[in-house]
């Protein structure tokens, strides 16, 4: 009798292998070709986006909302929820460069932006995606700022102050300094019209604090232009805190302020920043003219103003050459 066990079946377990062969075969192409459809579609996004920010950049505003709505029938919320939150937060951008070109209607277009903003935080959340979360709290700072001009609430000031702090959480210094500059400018910019809206000396010195945070990364050496915009709204901002008391000394700092940015705008490069400043220059001149040494200041400040009149003429700046022609009238009127 024969105990041995049989000897196994070699094409059985060569068809088996075969199998499990193209078993694996078949999972890999699958996964391999939902991988090449979501990098198709992903192209087909980004070819997308790059079509309207170019309409963006050439102010066809109506056109990159037209490109950016139909992405929307590219992607699904459930298999992209960001590149489908990011698509709203491209909404948003457009409609406040509408209500920066369309003043008229500048309100509604913001209020938009803020509504797709909003759309944006539906699909895009901070501990996921950190970063476009950020820029999505920024693009809210920015539209509550503008929206201010257009409504005169101070509550939107602190709509937009809050978002700003949101994003700085990401945006620090080390992580991006850029962006934490900018940002800090902005959040001066909204923490100077609280406090001069609701005459609020602890605002303006949030403004101040604002400011100097944003010179530690625009610095003259490096960031020469965003030096000097900070330089401009810090002598602005001096000037209004001087209502509040130490008034000589804050508007000498106004204008030792104002005498950085003409460091860097000149009549040349510059011509409507240089004198945008030079007009400032004047108004500090001028305050300082009602502390001491009444006649020289009053020179110094028509000096100034008219050096702001070298650019801003009747025929190119009606607005501009009325308000200096104002302020020189009212200079001399105070001798």
């Amino acid at each position: 009798m024969n105990d041995e066990a049989p000897a196994p079946d070699r094409n059985s377990k060569q068809m088996r292998l075969i199998v499990a062969a193209i078993v694996l075969l078949i999972a890999v192409y699958g996964l391999l070709g939902d991988y090449i459809e979501e990098q198709r579609t992903l192209y087909e996004v980004d070819s997308l986006w790059d079509e309207a920010s170019d309409l963006r950049e050439t102010g066809s505003y109506d056109g990159a909302l037209e490109v950016y709505n139909s992405v929307f029938g590219v992607i699904s919320s459930n298999e992209y929820p960001l590149q489908y939150g990011m698509n709203h937060y491209y909404r948003g951008r457009t409609y406040e460069g509408m209500a920066s070109a369309d003043p008229v209607n500048g309100s509604d277009n913001l209020q938009s932006s803020i509504y797709a903003y909003g759309q944006a935080l539906k699909f895009i959340s901070k501990e996921e995606s950190p970063a476009e979360y950020a820029r999505i709290q920024h693009g809210l700072g920015d539209a509550y700022l503008k929206l201010y001009a257009y409504q005169g609430d101070s509550e939107t000031l602190s709509t937009s102050i809050e978002y700003y702090n949101v994003s700085l959480e990401y945006y620090s210094i080390a992580a991006d300094p850029i962006y934490f500059a900018s940002i800090h400018n902005k959040l001066g910019n909204a923490w100077r019209k609280k406090g001069n809206s609701e005459g609020d000396i602890i605002a303006l010195e949030n403004a101040l604090d604002a400011y100097t945070e944003s010179l530690r990364v625009f610095r003259a050496d490096v960031y020469p232009l965003e030096y000097a915009g900070v330089q401009n709204n810090l002598g602005n901002l001096y000037i209004e805190i001087s209502v509040f008391g130490n008034e000589k000394d804050n508007i000498g700092n106004a204008i030792v302020a104002f005498n950085n940015a003409l460091e860097v705008y000149t009549i040349e490069t510059r011509p409507v920043e240089y004198a945008t400043v030079q007009n400032n220059l004047g108004n500090a001149y001028f305050a300082l003219s009602e502390i001491e040494d009444k006649e020289g200041n009053v020179e110094l400040a028509v000096t100034a103003y008219h050096e702001a009149l070298k650019v801003f003429t009747i025929s190119l700046f009606p607005e501009e050459h009325d308000g200096v022609i104002y302020n020189i009238a009212k200079a001399y009127k105070s001798l």
